[in-house]
């Protein structure tokens, strides 16, 4: 996968490998005209790490030599992130048969502004299923127009993003999946070690490969673990609702292998939580599970981060098109959380503490030091309940100029549970905090039975 166009990471050691005829392999760096020395191991394969200075919009050129020398060249340096999971992360561009990404057509038409800013290469599926140490099915891409229109689109916009915000090539190695299960991304070894986790069925041949466990850990990740990069992006979830229960477990574990891999224990991983949509019923609260799921594991992955959904699923699509809302946020999470930028919030508004007067309940929120939004109207998805557990549809207004809101009923007038956007698809969600990020959906009771 290394080649002509490629960014690598700046401010870095970087690993170059490959494999060569002789014994000795010389590289030569152009950005520092050094030149370093390695040999090959018995099969011919060859590693060594290089310097990288920090990120600008020139051109390199890396040449390797084991007694005929090869030039790869229009390198560039700067920031590098590996974008995983499965169908939304997948959808590129041009969108699925039907199914369109909103902003697409003026992005492609100025993709080119973006040549020397923006570079990106998808790892191919493989039908093969053991493990893969690189591949040479595709190459590093220029941003253009035919080139982006393939490209992953949550990828691009937060790669657009990044570039503009820190004046620095960006680099995106995309390797997702459409269906794929987050068993598939891991380890036989990761998985055995999940309380509950079913070994033994997961890596049933029955199962197609995106399912079975292992098969995108050594076809998708492995091939690029090689490859320096600054973290992790993550889209996945939808095909991971029949076992919620697991998920946090799940993927606190994968990241854990994911980053020995890389060997960088704190490499940021960056997630996005799966859009409303209404799968088998709109009013069924299994992917609201997942979503809390999703919010979970915040707790137990150091260093990482989410950010919200709920305002742009579709009751009747899985895959929404505001691919350009969902870069630009998960860029605002790095952008915050990575490269520190101060004084914006890193995510939208989540639930910290509910308490219960007067019939009320008043539910304060974070990440909204300047309030919340829209004031002064009745917020919709609000539901509320008492002790018998029978929510309903409340009625709740942001109290003044506050990160709190007021939930009330007048069918629960001793309210003890609250819960907000808690089902598969709720429509018409509005609260968000100053800077348009909507808030997380989240419940205050754990009846996992009640729908």
């Amino acid at each position: 996968m290394m080649g002509a166009h490629m960014v690598l990471q700046q401010n870095s050691s970087v690993k170059l490998w490959g494999w060569a005829d002789g014994k000795d392999v010389i590289v030569t760096t152009s950005w520092n005209n050094k030149t370093y020395q390695t040999s090959t191991d018995k099969e011919g394969r060859w590693s060594i790490k290089v310097g990288t200075p920090a990120g600008s919009y020139t051109p390199y050129t890396i040449t390797i030599s084991d007694g005929t020398p090869v030039s790869l060249s229009d390198i560039l340096i700067g920031e590098v992130w590996i974008c995983s999971g499965q169908s939304n992360m997948e959808m590129r561009m041009m969108g699925n048969t039907g199914q369109p990404v909103n902003q697409a057509l003026e992005t492609l038409l100025n993709a080119s502004n973006y040549r020397d800013r923006i570079r990106f290469i998808t790892v191919p599926r493989s039908k093969e299923e053991k493990r893969r140490t690189d591949f040479e099915e595709r190459k590093w891409e220029v941003s253009t127009p035919e080139t982006v229109i393939d490209c992953s689109a949550t990828g691009y916009f937060f790669a657009r993003q990044l570039t503009e915000s820190l004046h620095v090539p960006v680099g995106l190695i995309i390797n997702s999946w459409g269906g794929s299960q987050i068993e598939s991304w891991m380890d036989e070894k990761t998985l055995a070690n999940i309380e509950g986790a079913d070994v033994e069925n997961a890596k049933s041949p029955k199962l197609d490969m995106h399912h079975r466990l292992g098969c995108l850990y050594n076809t998708m990740l492995y091939p690029v673990k090689n490859f320096t990069a600054r973290g992790f992006l993550w889209y996945q979830g939808e095909s991971n609702i029949f076992n919620y229960q697991l998920y946090a477990s799940m993927m606190t574990a994968m990241v854990q292998l994911w980053r020995s891999v890389w060997e960088a224990p704190d490499m940021p991983f960056y997630y996005v939580q799966i859009a409303p949509h209404k799968y088998k019923d709109s009013k069924d609260t299994s992917a609201a599970l997942l979503r809390e799921a999703q919010t979970q594991a915040l707790k137990t992955i150091p260093n990482s981060g989410i950010i919200p959904t709920t305002d742009i699923g579709d009751e009747f699509c899985i895959h929404p098109p505001q691919k350009d809302v969902v870069g630009l946020r998960l860029a605002t999470l790095a952008l915050t959380k990575t490269y520190h930028i101060r004084r914006l919030p890193s995510t939208g508004p989540m639930m910290t503490e509910v308490n219960y007067s007067d019939g009320k309940a008043i539910v304060t929120f974070n990440n909204a030091s300047a309030g919340l939004a829209p004031s002064n109207c009745n917020l919709e998805g609000f539901e509320i309940a008492g002790e018998d557990k029978k929510f309903y549809q409340a009625k709740a207004r942001i109290s003044g100029r506050t990160s709190n809101v007021e939930v009330w009923s007048e069918q629960v007038p001793q309210p003890v549970a609250v819960r907000y956007a808690f089902h598969n698809y709720v429509g018409s969600i509005t609260l968000r905090n100053t800077f348009g990020i909507t808030a997380f959906p989240f419940r205050t009771d754990t009846w996992n039975d009640i729908k």
